[in-house]
């Protein structure tokens, strides 16, 4: 891990992380690029292009980038070319391969226009505030993030007994902590709807990403994501790989992690829970463990659990059956929240 550098231009404050377990040493809201080691010289090329395009930009006059680029010193420019793009008419009715039309976007307007049209699409990012302006996301979506918002300004601190570098001497600086996780874990086993199961799923990844979450998914055996591991996390494979029936001892084995301490557990389930009697190709047949057991057994230190049980058809609050073994210090019931899904 290292901080990016030039020697023509002052670069943005980017690490440069070339192993997923470096991740884990930054703190949560640092900006960083992961890739290999051979990628830094081209990454740090690329970013002084776009501070040198983006000050001639704002300049407002017409210049030519490659006369800039010479004159700041890059001098290598025999690999610098630019291909226009293909633009391609393909009209998905026709069956036909050799109906596809291929053409240069700079010989017609009006294939640019779609061109540029198709080029925004691609690249924008939707932030979840824009989603739920739209209305295509939960309600209950805003007592998950009431419940994980972190104030970043809480684990900054200064620390007086700190070598600092520009005055070169003991007088202090700032030290980042990293705020505490949170954990989302999916019952996908076959006592819940196929429906129900896959759509939170397909909600997972994003709402771990954006709310700092581990994941855990417990079917016929319990697989814990965490955070930094999250682009291994593949919701087209998650019923082949963890199966449909309920699991004990995996889940046991993990829980028994006393270095785990999260902010809060979102638990999607119904009755089903690991002290039940389970007997699956993950699990030779277990013993039936009571919730007291189960809390002893567990060193997992949860704040607050927020439960989804399946079960809202009545008025009494139901506990999701993976979040049984937890000792939180306040549990929060969801409502109506498969009511919203079949809708």
């Amino acid at each position: 891990m290292k901080l990016l550098k030039s020697e023509r231009f002052t670069l943005p404050t980017i690490f440069f992380v070339t192993t997923r377990e470096e991740i884990k040493e930054l703190p949560l809201g640092l900006p960083f690029i992961y890739g290999t080691p051979d990628m830094e010289k081209n990454i740090v090329r690329l970013l002084e292009y776009d501070i040198l395009y983006q000050r001639a930009l704002k300049s407002g006059f017409p210049f030519d980038f490659k006369k800039l680029l010479r004159e700041a010193g890059f001098t290598d420019m025999q690999s610098f070319y630019y291909s226009n793009p293909i633009y391609v008419d393909y009209k998905t009715e026709d069956e036909d391969y050799d109906e596809i039309d291929f053409f240069d976007v700079t010989d017609k307007k009006s294939a640019s226009e779609k061109y540029d049209t198709f080029l925004k699409d691609s690249v924008a990012i939707v932030h979840l505030d824009v989603l739920k302006k739209l209305n295509i996301l939960p309600v209950w979506l805003d007592t998950i993030e009431e419940t994980v918002r972190t104030n970043l300004h809480n684990f900054v601190s200064f620390n007086a007994a700190t070598y600092n570098k520009k005055l070169d001497g003991m007088y202090g600086g700032i030290e980042v902590m990293s705020p505490p996780r949170n954990l989302i874990i999916n019952d996908i086993s076959g006592s819940i709807p196929k429906s129900v199961s896959s759509t939170i799923l397909a909600f997972t990844k994003t709402l771990a990403e954006t709310f700092y979450a581990d994941v855990l998914i417990t079917g016929s055996k319990s697989t814990l994501y965490e955070y930094e591991n999250l682009h291994n996390f593949n919701v087209d494979a998650v019923y082949s790989e963890n199966g449909m029936d309920n699991d004990q001892a995996y889940f046991k084995k993990l829980v028994t992690d006393s270095t785990r301490k999260y902010n809060a557990a979102i638990v999607f389930g119904d009755n089903h829970h690991p002290g039940q009697i389970w007997s699956n190709e993950y699990n030779k047949r277990t013993r039936p463990i009571s919730d007291e057991d189960g809390k002893k057994l567990c060193k997992w230190e949860i704040a607050k659990v927020l439960s989804f049980h399946t079960d809202t058809t009545t008025k009494k609050k139901y506990l999701a059956g993976y979040a049984r073994w937890f000792s939180p210090m306040k549990t929060e019931y969801i409502s109506d929240w498969i009511t919203y899904l079949n809708k």
